[in-house]
């Protein structure tokens, strides 16, 4: 098991970066050559490097560290500024996904329950790719980059309200009745997080930091800044959102204290010389080509509709909030990626019998093409909008 798990991270750090390297090279995103090698190493192609327990707590990690940074990297005001477009984008990338993808299910005579549930799957963004791109290309502390930073927060916390009342008329059959213990799991728990998150930043923060300074210890304050990030993305799970959320607004906290660029030089080296790596490969590990045997038309058709109905959610709710129309695509195309987060309301699906057999891979499969087609259509449309001001 230990050898096992040692050759599978000699393979990914030793694959990613010379894709990476590779990438850059010949000018595309460096994160598609690192989803490309979990696809080629994995049991799809090569059948170097399994899934396995170990490997999913490390991309976890990654994950989180991704989210903790893209918070660091975050500028507070710019947030507030643009939280009203942040909201349009999200709601509008969530109703898309919900009917163009719930249409494609009914077409392929699925349940009209798994129909919906597959809307759901496909309502989902995870930013941690974009952000990734947007990082790449110094878009992250930008409007665009502000923008879907927000909306990948209020989508996140939308969808998730969305799955838990899905899950519980499912599991009472029908039998769907509101009470007080179900209001405080759907949105009690949420509100309780970001009182937490309040008073910590209100009351807290600064002690913690001013101790951390002050510790006769090895890199104590990115440790204990460490330790804030990894408590705060344990709480955000715990009460019911996705661990990069806690992750991410702790980041945020951060970005304006004295000690973010130390921490931020420091986790960057943890992170992207181990942990994200092995997030991004991960994704790809899930692929299984034999779906495409048995599917291909519904993968095929199922994947147009995840890629524009996010995309085109983004840019109309960018128009409509009178942001410029290159960067409301640059936003549409920074919700497309739906990667860990749709990865893991399709496994709650397949738990409720929503979603089985082979159409599980399928889907599997449609969603790791939308997040292989993100960071191209983000460069497509940032590398336009360069173009544009130059003209």
């Amino acid at each position: 098991m230990f050898e096992e798990m040692i050759i599978a991270i000699i393979v990914i750090l030793l694959g990613t970066k010379v894709a990476s390297h590779l990438c850059s090279r010949i000018g595309i995103p460096a994160v598609i050559g690192e989803l490309l090698i979990g696809i080629l190493v994995g049991p799809a192609l090569l059948n170097l490097v399994h899934p396995s327990d170990v490997l999913h707590v490390f991309s976890q990690i990654g994950v989180v560290l991704l989210m903790f940074l893209a918070g660091l990297e975050s500028d507070f005001n710019l947030l507030k500024k643009y939280l009203k477009p942040s909201v349009s984008v999200a709601i509008l990338g969530i109703l898309f996904p919900l009917i163009l993808c719930g249409l494609v299910g009914a077409m392929f005579n699925l349940s009209t329950m798994s129909a919906i549930f597959l809307g759901i799957v496909f309502s989902a963004t995870s930013v941690s790719i974009s952000v990734q791109v947007l990082k790449e290309y110094r878009r992250l502390d930008t409007e665009e980059g502000s923008i879907i930073l927000g909306a990948a927060v209020v989508d996140d916390i939308v969808v998730v309200l969305i799955v838990s009342i899905f899950s519980t008329i499912v599991n009472l059959e029908g039998a769907f009745t509101l009470s007080g213990q179900l209001f405080w799991d759907l949105l009690g728990t949420k509100i309780l997080f970001f009182f937490i998150l309040y008073v910590f930043a209100k009351f807290l923060l600064n002690p913690f930091m001013t101790f951390a300074k002050k510790l006769v210890a090895t890199e104590g304050e990115v440790a204990i800044a460490l330790v804030l990030c990894l408590a705060f993305a344990l709480l955000s799970e715990t009460l019911g959102m996705s661990d990069v959320i806690g992750a991410f607004f702790m980041g945020l906290l951060l970005s304006s204290h004295s000690s973010k660029h130390t921490v931020e030089s420091r986790v960057s080296t943890i992170g992207y010389s181990l942990f994200i790596p092995i997030f991004f490969v991960s994704i790809g590990l899930d692929i299984q080509f034999s779906a495409f045997k048995e599917h291909a038309i519904f993968i095929i058709l199922l994947s147009i509709a995840a890629v524009l109905s996010k995309l085109l959610g983004g840019y109309i709710s960018g128009r409509l909030s009178k942001i410029d129309a290159n960067r409301s695509w640059i936003v549409g195309a920074g919700m497309v990626s739906r990667g860990e987060m749709a990865l893991i309301i399709v496994q709650l699906g397949r738990g409720l019998n929503l979603i089985t057999g082979s159409i599980y891979s399928a889907i599997v499969v449609a969603i790791i093409i939308s997040t292989l087609i993100s960071p191209l259509l983000i460069k497509f449309f940032i590398e336009r909008s360069a173009a544009a001001k130059q003209a």
